[in-house]
Formats: structure tokens, C-alpha cells, sequence
């Protein structure tokens, strides 16, 4: 898979849920100020995401501009995240759909803090739908750096949340955002184009190259066009959960989208991807086992 689809989840400690009561959409209130005041994931484990490099390869026409964040603190924004992640072997396939409802606020004072609640996550799979739905509520924080660029994401998931629900939303929002398109810190106007690159340790360390193109800015929203497309730094996979190693022989993994940032907002306000791909992994004997991934998502 991409490098993000195999992210080893937290083990963020948890409460059983006892007795509890599982929330639904109606008893998880999303918060209804405009900003934060201070975080509410602000003890919880940080995960460090991978920085980006941003080369700009075509300023665009005028009039030019810096995309810089304009926190909107009137009211928090709602938006809700899919994502789809496959793996397929000879052997067996697997599917994960998650879909998570979201409440953004920037904090109070910087422009450079989200504070992030979830809503009722759901997933097609009935059994992890049932153990996501305990989730409902669980609180986070997200952290950019210069170019809208996400630095380190903060998780405080419910008592109620099971291991394989804390892990499917981690591994969800994690994808989302080593995918996420950074901006040119430089003044762009529309017919821009940038190239990104960030290396993403995960079972296979790979970097990530994105060329992206703003097709259009109205107000407060961009919309840009990228393709992007992965290689392994090195012949090393290793196996999650162990010190195992495999052996890369092939690996292949490409995607395009459309995205629409509101420099308003910290989250995509619209926009889908597509990613597909291929590894063959050798092991001991020179035994190989070819995998076909693809993973998809989508703002809304």
C-alpha cells in the first residue's frame, strides 16, 4: 500500500465501556463556538506527520497572491471524511471504508492550532461499524506549518472506543493527511504550479512526489489539480507488529485529485483522490507474494 495505509496505530490508553451506553449522532453535540480556547486533545500522544517540500515551478497569472490561512472564528466547520483503503493478493483481499463527520475550530489566539471533534463515524462493514459508533466524540488537534502544511496530529479517543476502532479513524485521518496538498509560501496566481516531496517512514519508507496546479481561486477558495506518485527509498518492508523484513522487488503507486482548500477553514472543504499501485514482496526461499492496493478519498 501507500506508505500511510500501513501506519502503526497508537495504543492511546482506554477504559472498557462497561456499561456505557454507545452515543449516536444526537447525544455527541459538536461544539458551536467559532474558535477554541484552548485544545481539546492537548494531552493526548502526538503523532508526528512528514514535512513537505514545496518548489514552485510557475507563479501563475495575475493577480498573485500568498495563500495564507484567514481563520474564519465565527463559526466551526463541518466536513466529513471518507476514505477506502484495499489490499488483494492471490490469497486474500481486504476493504476498509471509514466515514467520519467532523467539527473543525481554529484556536482563539493562532492561526497555526485546530482543534478537531468527531461526530458518529460509520463504516459499511457492520462489525466496524458497531465498535467506530463508541467513538463518537472523541476529540483531536492538528498543527500546520508554513503552506497550510500539517505538522503533528493529536488523538483523545473516547473510553468507549475499542483498539480497532482508535486504530481504523487514526490510520483514516493519518492517510488524509500525508495526502494532504501543501501551498507555495511564494505569491501564486491562477495556472500555478508546485512540485511537493515528503518522505513517509511507515513498513516501506517512500517519498512522495505531488505536482499540483491551481485551476482556479475565487474569494477565499482554491482549487487545485495534482497527480502524485510514490517510491521506495529502499528494498526494506517490514512486516507490522515484528521486526520481520521483506523484500521489495516492485512497487508501484500513482493518484490524482482535485482538491478545494478555503483559507478560511483547516480542513478541505471538497475534493476526492484516487490512488492505485502494486508491490511484490520476497521473503525467505525467494518466495514472492504480488499485492494490488488502491485507496481512495474524499472531502465533503
Amino acid at each position: 500500500m501507500g506508505a500511510g495505509l500501513t501506519t502503526t496505530a497508537l495504543l492511546l490508553a482506554g477504559c472498557g465501556s462497561g456499561g456505557e451506553s454507545t452515543p449516536t449522532a444526537s447525544s455527541v453535540a459538536a461544539p458551536t463556538t467559532g474558535c477554541a480556547a484552548q485544545p481539546a486533545a492537548a494531552n493526548a500522544t502526538a503523532i508526528g506527520l512528514p514535512s513537505a517540500s514545496v518548489t514552485l515551478t510557475g507563479a501563475g497569472a495575475e493577480p498573485r497572491r500568498v495563500a495564507a490561512a484567514a481563520p474564519d472564528r465565527t463559526a466551526p466547520q463541518q466536513v466529513t471524511l471518507t476514505t477506502s483503503s484495499t489490499e488483494e493478493s492471490v490469497s486474500a483481499a481486504t476493504t476498509r471504508t471509514v466515514e467520519m463527520p467532523l467539527t473543525a475550530r481554529f484556536d482563539c489566539t493562532s492561526d497555526t492550532e485546530l482543534d478537531l471533534t468527531l461526530g458518529t463515524p460509520t463504516s459499511p462493514d457492520p462489525t466496524l461499524r458497531r465498535q467506530l459508533a463508541a467513538a463518537a466524540g472523541s476529540t483531536g488537534a492538528l498543527s500546520f506549518g508554513p503552506g497550510l502544511a500539517p505538522l503533528s496530529l493529536r488523538l483523545a479517543p473516547t473510553d468507549a472506543s475499542s483498539s480497532e476502532a482508535r486504530s481504523a479513524i487514526e490510520q483514516s485521518l493519518v492517510q488524509a493527511l500525508h495526502d494532504a496538498i501543501t501551498v507555495p509560501v511564494d505569491a501564486i496566481g491562477v495556472g500555478a504550479t508546485w512540485r511537493t516531496e515528503r518522505t513517509i517512514a511507515s513498513a516501506a519508507t517512500v517519498v512522495q512526489t505531488v505536482e499540483a496546479r491551481l485551476t482556479a481561486w475565487d474569494g477565499n477558495r482554491l482549487t487545485i489539480a495534482f497527480t502524485a506518485e510514490e517510491s521506495p527509498v529502499n528494498s526494506i518492508f517490514t512486516i507490522p507488529g515484528g521486526d520481520a523484513t521483506l523484500t521489495i522487488a516492485r512497487y508501484s503507486y500513482t493518484g490524482s485529485g482535485e482538491v478545494t482548500l478555503d483559507l478560511t477553514r483547516g480542513l478541505p472543504v471538497g475534493g476526492q483522490a484516487t490512488y492505485t499501485g502494486a508491490r511484490e514482496l520476497v521473503g525467505a526461499g525467494d518466495q514472492s507474494l504480488l499485492q494490488k492496493l488502491g485507496f481512495t478519498l474524499t472531502w465533503r
